[in-house]
């Protein structure tokens, strides 16, 4: 049972794509997680440690200030610190150099120490292309899918890793200038009757159109060993239907290729076949998923891989029209449709008549709805009527706003209103 528990706490760890289900750990290890990943990329290049869980906690352990560095071959050694419990950046820049063996070394707070295997990078191809067709899904169902055309002429590099991130721009389909201010929030003031106030005021910020980016989950892998000719051949990166709202407007995906080597195909290979199935108890052979990272002083279990790659990456910019010139825009993720007119001022009837006010004031739906963020001004309610000064019984379910969910006014609520750096119209 505990190397079964092993198993599924670190594809937790590293893919969140297990369906959560009730269990107990009849037996439990206490094993260390390893997340690490060098690459060609100049930058400051990061390793995640963590611990295995029981399987009721379902709450991943960090494992903080341990000592962690990576080795190459020709002497040089690059030291990472922990920057946030159980994230560890390397001090300085640094990129993997093509034919020189790394090794990683972890020593944890209590003295324990992990090494991994010697590994090293693979030669960089760069991507050909990445494009977008029409294409139908496994259901038949109409969408675009994205793939990519990599030549590898030498075949000096057999073996990829895809990843991708994808940004997409929302509009706002029911945008208002105008956005609510709370000026008095307190019903009661200094007594007296006082009632709630709330304002219209003209918005300083962007709030119609925003961009949000999405990473990839998936093990996405290719071998082009198979091809005589050298070629890794068409790879499905990401396929996304005609009703997507990501492709609503205009889209943007970065694609990430790792050119990786054979054993760390194997390896991810391996982890695919346990990640992508519904029940890894019945599935598969269930049993320890052996990676490259071993304990030096014992016999305990290590899980996760030290990976080094050759990264190539490339964008690629769509727009709905250009592929779906008839369609009407795939639905916005909320229901717009549905105007409300929250009360400003909601009292509860008492049984004896009247109403009910204790020293707090009444109910008000509409700056409840406003400070916890899900409505927004959409209009004036015209058949409102403002009430009397001096009114000694107020007028309840009076509604002086018609609005609507966040979402569907402000794009803050579903993205940035921060246009990326590389967006191109």
């Amino acid at each position: 049972m505990k190397l079964i528990f092993c198993i599924i706490s670190f594809f937790s760890f590293l893919q969140g794509c297990i369906e959560p289900f009730e269990a107990e750990t009849q037996d439990f290890e206490n094993v260390l997680v390893v997340d690490a990943r060098l690459t060609n990329e100049e930058k400051r290049h990061e390793i995640v440690l963590s611990r295995s869980y029981r399987l009721e906690e379902g709450v991943t352990v960090p494992e903080s200030n341990a000592s962690v560095q990576i080795m190459d071959e020709t002497g040089n050694t690059y030291r990472y610190i922990e920057e946030t419990p159980g994230l560890y950046k390397s001090v300085s820049a640094f990129a993997a150099q093509p034919n020189v063996g790394y090794e990683l070394l972890i020593t944890s707070k209590d003295g324990k120490s992990y090494k991994s295997e010697t590994a090293v990078r693979p030669t960089k191809i760069e991507i050909k292309e990445v494009k977008a067709e029409i294409e139908f899904d496994d259901l038949g169902k109409e969408g675009l899918q994205i793939t990519l055309v990599n030549e590898n002429p030498n075949a000096e590099a057999k073996f990829f890793r895809y990843e991708f991130e994808e940004t997409y721009k929302i509009i706002a389909p029911y945008y208002n200038p105008f956005e609510f201010e709370v000026a008095d929030s307190l019903y009661f003031a200094q007594g007296d009757f006082d009632s709630y106030e709330i304002n219209i005021i003209a918005r300083t910020e962007e709030a119609r159109t925003c961009y949000t980016t999405n990473a990839s989950t998936d093990i996405n892998l290719s071998d082009s060993e198979r091809n005589m000719d050298g070629q890794s051949g068409k790879t499905i990166v990401r396929f996304l239907r005609s009703d997507d709202f990501a492709i609503s407007h205009r889209y943007s995906i970065l694609v990430k290729q790792f050119a990786i080597t054979s054993d760390t195909h194997g390896y991810y290979s391996s982890l695919e076949s346990f990640s992508s199935s519904q029940n890894v108890f019945s599935n598969v052979q269930t049993g320890f998923l052996s990676g490259n990272i071993a304990a030096l002083d014992s016999d305990e279990l290590v899980l996760g891989y030290f990976e080094v790659a050759s990264l190539s990456t490339e964008r690629y910019f769509l727009n709905f029209t250009d592929f779906f010139p008839e369609k009407t825009l795939p639905p916005f993720p909320i229901n717009c449709e549905t105007t409300q007119a929250p009360p400003l001022v909601s009292f509860n009837p008492h049984l004896d008549g009247g109403f009910v006010v204790d020293e707090v004031g009444p109910e008000s739906p509409l700056l409840t709805g406003i400070l916890s963020g899900t409505i927004a001004y959409h209009a004036i309610n015209e058949e409102y009527e403002e009430q009397p000064e001096n009114l000694v019984q107020p007028i309840a379910g009076e509604a002086p706003y018609l609005v609507k969910s966040t979402e569907c006014i402000d794009c803050r609520a579903l993205g940035s209103n921060i246009k990326p750096e590389f967006w191109i119209e």
